[in-house]
């Protein structure tokens, strides 16, 4: 089957196009409803939908941001951009962010599920192609070491020594295969994907402290955490979690 989220603020609205999704009997299962942007990044880290048909308009954060924040979460996640204004610059905004569709309410029955058909295809399509290349057995120096990275960013002792010993690869190797497949050094992408899951963390769990997240993400200092997110964000971890409640 299909999972599929459906993301809007109206009740009427996400019921309805829940009813017609189960009515038709097809390959689609609704597996979630948000009425908020928070609420829809929680349900698309839980569940990695193929499909989340997603308002534009929301509170908390809109659907653009929910892609823009979910990308490293569910990369193979398709959005549907579904929204009550004939806007260009939503429009062309959500194609930059590589967003499948953009409809306008109210939603033809017909459009809807051939632009459904379509986002699946696509997803299974870069499903395969993205098993193909993460087949550990087919992995390159660059792959295999950035494969180890996203396993392993909460490991505080992560190394560029400790991989290389772990994978039998020498450290200049290493160094030069990740520069090349990432655009980065090492020590960038290991921040990199560890701001970004406490950036994700902090979205969908604002009870937790900096100090939780900063054990979660891989940092054994709160302090050098919080000074790090900032270079990277602009705002402290507090600061962030609170820019976020306030747009609730």
């Amino acid at each position: 089957m299909c999972k599929v989220i459906i993301c809007d603020d109206e009740l009427t609205i996400r019921n309805g196009m829940k009813s017609l999704i189960e009515a038709a009997g097809s390959k689609f299962e609704v597996s979630g409803l948000a009425a908020n942007g928070f609420e829809a990044c929680r349900l698309i880290t839980e569940i990695k939908p193929a499909i989340v048909l997603m308002d534009i308009n929301m509170p908390g954060l809109n659907g653009l941001e929910v892609i823009r924040e979910m990308s490293a979460v569910s990369p193979l996640t398709k959005y549907i951009i579904i929204s009550g204004y004939d806007e260009f610059h939503y429009a062309q905004k959500a194609i930059q962010l590589k967003a499948h569709d953009y409809l306008l309410k109210p939603i033809d029955k017909n459009n809807l599920f051939t632009v459904m058909e379509s986002a699946y295809n696509e997803y299974l399509k870069d499903k395969k192609s993205f098993a193909e290349i993460w087949d550990t057995e087919g992995l390159g120096p660059a792959e295999e070491a950035i494969n180890y990275i996203y396993k392993n960013y909460s490991n505080s002792d992560l190394s560029l020594k400790s991989m290389s010993s772990e994978l039998h690869i020498s450290e200049s190797y290493l160094t030069r295969s990740i520069k090349k497949k990432a655009g980065m050094s090492f020590s960038e992408f290991l921040t990199k994907v560890r701001i970004e899951s406490a950036i994700s963390l902090i979205l969908l769990y604002s009870s937790l402290t900096s100090l939780e997240v900063s054990e979660k993400v891989g940092y054994k200092s709160q302090h050098y955490f919080c000074k790090v997110f900032k270079e990277y964000t602009g705002m402290t971890p507090t600061a962030y979690k609170k820019a976020c409640i306030d747009r609730c």
